[in-house]
């Protein structure tokens, strides 16, 4: 996976994973206090209401008994004689009582006024408010009639069983006992209807959802249109009342969850607001970092397939953050591989040309070794010491230039080599060249380039003594700060110090050896050889040239 979309998938977890678990806690946080909430506020109102039901039956009972404590209403249903004007003239009164009683009530539907005596029932009408009696056979008494003459007189609320939706629900009333005969004389009762209820939810509570049980948990009056169901709603139901009744109320899960989802819904979308400025500044970054990254992560294949030139890749612009310093530092370390590659390449280069002049010089080396040893021993026969001695130092030297096999020797050998080539010159110029070697005992030993003294002291006779005619040539090597130094200085003095300190810089500069084997092949030889040696160096002071040669030998490799 791209950086580019780990950040994307790191925004998306930072923001959506906290935004749920809020969204979540703050729904079931809503939804059970408003739950607690509205089944207090539910339960409340259902206690009220019950409260209501219970003070309103109490006025109608006080009402009620402003005429049943009267002596007209007594009398009327106690005594057993009902004829004549006197009879007439009661039964008007008591009447007129029930009118007025009708005057005190609300919301009833009828006012009942049943006497035993002759099975005769006074009924006042809420609508019409006439006074209408008939009679009523024993065996087609109500059921709410028996109901309360078994109460001895106190308040009864009976409810009427067979009762349809157009007819009373309930009959509230006390039955009027005949205190001298021990026995209940009459009924007085009124009835009410859904009217009463409709206006008792409508004054005080809400009309939706609401029952009104009585002591047995039967349904007295109920707005519900169809049965709850217990999954979907919840049941509050209130205290009950000195008449065991209870309101009890539904509540609907679907409603709080809506209510509790339009609480949390502002919060859902301020995280997909700031959901979409975090992608705007995903993308940004993204532009910032990943898109650098890419281009590093591009140059590095290139790199990795071979390609050190570095050509076209130049960044938009320069960056000082890490981003800025990576690309900087890589491009620094593609500069110095490419330099380190070419660097290993020259010195191959200069090593095989060396291999290559060197298998020039020994023509078959077999046949020249025979033919000097021939000369040899001629002149050995002919008395000829000098031609013996420069034969013996010409076949040391070619055995020596001939022998591949190591390119570290020791420092005696190589000077041993250089003896021999010195020997044969002295024998060119005679008294006019003059050389002296001076090496320490304890570096005899030390590794050292094969046939990288023979270029310097080469140069020597060409650039010095050939020129001059005559000269003088000393080879000096000492131990400093861990390297060895070897010096070889002629006196012909033919260069100045400017074009000595010149001459060093193109021996050390140097991108091309050429087709000999110089100073500039010994130099790079050396380095590559020897790591951290300073290699050649050349000083011209005092009429003298000198050219020295320092290597790390601990340093071999």
């Amino acid at each position: 996976m791209k950086i580019k979309f780990k950040l994307l998938a790191l925004l998306l977890f930072c923001t959506i994973l906290p935004l749920a678990v809020n969204v979540f806690v703050s729904y079931d946080s809503i939804n059970q206090r408003l739950k607690s909430e509205l089944i207090a506020q539910y339960k409340s109102q259902a206690d009220r209401l019950n409260q209501s039901f219970e003070l309103s039956i109490r006025g109608m009972d006080n009402n009620m008994l402003s005429i049943y404590q009267t002596a007209e209403l007594y009398n009327f249903v106690t005594e057993s004689q009902h004829a004549g004007e006197e009879a007439i003239a009661k039964q008007r009164r008591v009447e007129n009582l029930l009118k007025i009683l009708t005057h005190s009530l609300n919301d009833f539907s009828n006012v009942y006024l049943y006497r035993d005596a002759d099975h005769r029932m006074f009924k006042v009408n809420a609508k019409f408010l006439d006074v209408r009696n008939e009679q009523v056979p024993e065996t087609d008494n109500p059921a709410w009639i028996e109901e309360t003459k078994r109460h001895d007189g106190n308040l009864v609320v009976v409810r009427n069983a067979s009762a349809e939706s157009d007819q009373p629900l309930l009959f509230v009333g006390r039955s009027i006992p005949d205190v001298i005969e021990k026995m209940q004389a009459g009924v007085i009762g009124i009835d009410l209807g859904g009217t009463y209820f409709q206006n008792m939810l409508g004054k005080d509570f809400i009309v939706e959802n609401t029952e009104i049980r009585d002591a047995d948990g039967t349904v007295i009056y109920s707005t519900l249109k169809e049965p709850p169901d217990a999954k979907d709603q919840l049941e509050i139901v209130s205290e009950t009342n000195v008449y065991g009744w209870t309101v009890a109320t539904f509540l609907s899960k679907a409603t709080l969850q809506e209510i509790a989802w339009d609480a949390v819904k502002p919060t859902l979308l301020w995280g997909a607001a700031f959901l979409l400025v975090g992608i705007v500044l995903w993308l940004m970054l993204s532009r910032q970092i990943s898109v650098p990254i890419y281009g590093l992560v591009k140059r590095m294949r290139e790199v990795g397939k071979g390609d050190f030139s570095l050509a076209g890749w130049k960044p938009k612009r320069e960056r000082r953050d890490e981003i800025g310093f990576l690309e900087l530092q890589f491009r620094s370390m593609v500069e110095r591989i490419e330099a380190l590659i070419k660097r290993e390449y020259e010195l191959k280069m200069s090593e095989s040309v060396a291999q290559m002049r060197a298998l020039q010089s020994q023509i078959n080396p077999h046949f020249l070794y025979n033919t000097l040893t021939s000369i040899y021993s001629e002149a050995l026969e002919a008395g000829a010491d000098n031609v013996c001695k420069m034969v013996k130092s010409l076949s040391a030297m070619f055995r020596y230039t001939t022998d591949h096999q190591n390119d570290i020797v020791t420092l005696s050998a190589e000077v041993d080599h250089i003896r021999n080539y010195l020997a044969i010159q002295k024998y060119r110029f005679e008294d006019r060249l003059e050389f002296r070697i001076d090496i320490p005992n304890h570096l005899e030993t030390a590794p050292m380039l094969k046939l990288s003294l023979q270029p310097i002291v080469e140069n020597a006779f060409v650039h010095g003594i050939s020129r001059s005619g005559h000269g003088k040539i000393a080879i000096e090597a000492h131990e400093t700060d861990g390297s060895v130094v070897l010096t070889v200085s002629d006196s012909a003095g033919t260069l100045d110090e400017r074009e000595a300190d010149q001459l060093t810089r193109q021996v050390r500069e140097s991108g091309s050896l050429g087709t000999s084997v110089g100073l500039a092949n010994v130099h790079k030889r050396v380095q590559y050889l020897f790591p951290g040696s300073d290699g050649i160096a050349i000083k011209a002071i005092h009429g003298k040239t000198s050219v020295s040669i320092s290597w790390r030998t601990e340093a071999a490799s």
